[in-house]
Parts: C-alpha cells; structure tokens; sequence
C-alpha cells in the first residue's frame, strides 16, 4: 500500500514539473519558432559561413551516422576521450580564428559582454529545471517503447567500469568542461545562426539539434538529447548569451556524472 502511494505520488509530482516545464518552454517556442522573436542575431552571417556549416555538418552527419551504426561496438578508451578534446578543440579555435579574421567579435556574437554572471546563472538554473522533468518524460517513454531494453552509452560503461582516477577524471573534465563550451559554441554559437539566417529558425533548431544528439552515438538516448539540444537553443535565443547554455549544459552534465559515479 505504501509503495502504490508513492508511486502515484511521484507520478502526480512529475506530472505537475512537466506541465511546469512544458509551460516554460512552448510559448518561449513559440515566439522564437514561429514569431521569430528571439535575441540571437545572425546579421554577422556571411557566404563564407553558410560554407563553413555546411561542411562541418556533412561531417558531423557522417561521424553521426558511424556513432549510431557502431553502438556498442567499440569500447571507449582513456585516448578516445583525450582525442575527442582534441577534436572540439581544434575545430572552436578555427570558428573563432574564422570570425577574428573577419573582424567579427566572438564576445558579440555569442552576447558575452553585456551581462553580469550572476543573472545569468539564475536564468541558466531556471531554464534547466524546467527541462528536467520534459526530458525525463521523453526518457520514460523511450524505455517503455523498448519494453525496458536500453542500453548504457558507450562512456557511461566507461565511466562505471574505470579503475583508474586518471580515467574518470579525463571524463569528469570532458563532461564538465570540455563539451559543454566546446559543443555550445560549436552547435548553438555558429552552425545554429548560420542556418537561422538560411533556413530560419525552426529548421535550424530542429537540424543542430539532431546533429547534437547524432553524435553521441546512442540510439535509446536521442530523443531527450534532442530534447535537451532544443532547450539548450531556445534557452539561448531567450537570454542572448551564449553563457546560459553553456551553464546548463555542464550543470546537467555535472548531475548526470555524478549519478553514474555514485548511485549507477
């Protein structure tokens, strides 16, 4: 009887947090999708970019496909993680080369300069807590469609089965750190107003978004990846500053260590 009463009490508590957060977000879709009135500006966007993102898409779409084909497949290594740095490293100092050279200021264009951390913060916690329980949601509904069969992400099992400090520290710095300023720079920063000014904002959000969760390579997660991503961007157009995303991005990866390390 008690474990029917928390059950349900759970049920009506993540009811009423997705009605919370679906109340955040879709008239927030609704003005940036639709009325086009969102804070990311795409004026700085240039021939030369729409090459760059195309290319960089075609790529990400490749390497996409090759995540999702061989999941499972292949073991993740302390030189995989190392080398995926590497990668995003590489490919934010040629974006903000590209902008420099073209006399682009990249604390513009990202909406880095104008306000104070603290604010920012807030918002950043405020539009995550309001996607948690939407991605748990989807989440839920993933696992029930597959019957209860999800596999783990390839570095979750890396994660969990490191004997190493070295090891869960290079994936704590990658998760934390890493992605959450190199993948927002990359997906929310450049190729999403890029496409805003091509496709408009719809599409790209809709495409970024796919391509983000493409590449983590983990078919029983993207949909809440996608999820997330599109949360992450409509976030961005709310705030103008590319920091809420970021934010939200390293405090969700920062949960999600935490709980594969100690209660996974």
């Amino acid at each position: 009887m008690v474990n029917g009463v928390a059950f349900w009490a759970a049920f009506v508590v993540l009811v009423v947090l997705t009605a919370a957060g679906l109340r955040y977000y879709l008239p927030l879709a609704r003005r940036v999708l639709v009325e086009h009135g969102g804070r990311v500006e795409d004026r700085w966007v240039s021939g030369l970019d729409g090459l760059v993102a195309l290319v960089l898409a075609a790529w990400f779409v490749l390497l996409g496909h090759d995540a999702l084909t061989q999941e499972g497949e292949r073991a993740v290594e302390f030189g995989h993680v190392l080398s995926g740095a590497a990668v995003y490293g590489a490919i934010v100092l040629f974006l903000l080369g590209l902008l420099i050279y073209r006399k682009v200021s990249p604390v513009e264009v990202f909406g880095m300069g104008g306000e104070k951390f603290f604010p920012l913060l807030g918002r950043a916690l405020l539009a995550l807590a309001a996607a948690y329980p939407v991605l748990m949601l989807v989440q839920a509904m993933v696992y029930s469609a597959s019957g209860g069969e999800v596999s783990a992400q390839d570095v979750v099992k890396f994660l969990q089965e490191a004997e190493s400090p070295r090891d869960r520290i290079a994936v704590m710095v990658m998760a934390i750190i890493v992605a959450p300023v190199a993948e927002e720079v990359i997906f929310r920063g450049y190729l999403y107003p890029v496409g805003k000014r091509y496709v408009g904002p719809l599409f790209s959000l809709g495409l970024t978004s796919l391509l983000f969760a493409a590449l983590h390579g983990h078919a029983g997660s993207l949909p809440a990846l996608f999820t997330l991503a599109a949360c992450l961007g409509l976030a961005y157009e709310k705030s103008g500053s590319l920091l809420v995303p970021m934010i939200m991005h390293a405090v969700f990866n920062a949960v999600s260590v935490t709980a594969i390390m100690f209660f996974l």
